[in-house]
């Protein structure tokens, strides 16, 4: 039997944590005053981008046990919402029709594909 609320769960981990783990990605770049290995090094942001960014795949790699990947790979693009939205509050980027749009279509698109 499926667990319909774990898998919820899981999709939710996956597409977050990789979208967190991005935006901790280029804060750490971003804060780095010359590209260096020593610099990344000694940068949180960069360790915590990368934290999240293996807690993604191994969460991704779990949603694949329980989901086909003709289901479970497009779930993923749910990511791309949780980006619009942490852009809008955190670097206050502007929502504009087209983007709100696109954001509508993936979450229709993901609803049709997990039916």
């Amino acid at each position: 039997m499926i667990d319909y609320v774990a898998i919820l769960t899981i999709l939710v981990i996956t597409t977050f944590s990789g979208s967190v783990g991005a935006l901790a990605l280029k804060k750490g770049m971003n804060d780095l005053p010359q590209l260096s290995l020593n610099l990344v090094l000694k940068n949180g942001w960069i360790y915590l981008g990368s934290f999240l960014y293996l807690l993604s795949a191994v969460t991704n790699i779990t949603l694949l046990k329980f989901l086909d990947y003709s289901i479970a790979f497009p779930m993923t693009s749910l990511t791309y919402v949780w980006t619009v939205i942490i852009s809008y509050f955190v670097f206050k980027e502007k929502l504009s029709i087209r983007k709100i749009l696109a954001v509508i279509l993936i979450i229709v698109g993901v609803f049709i594909i997990s039916q």
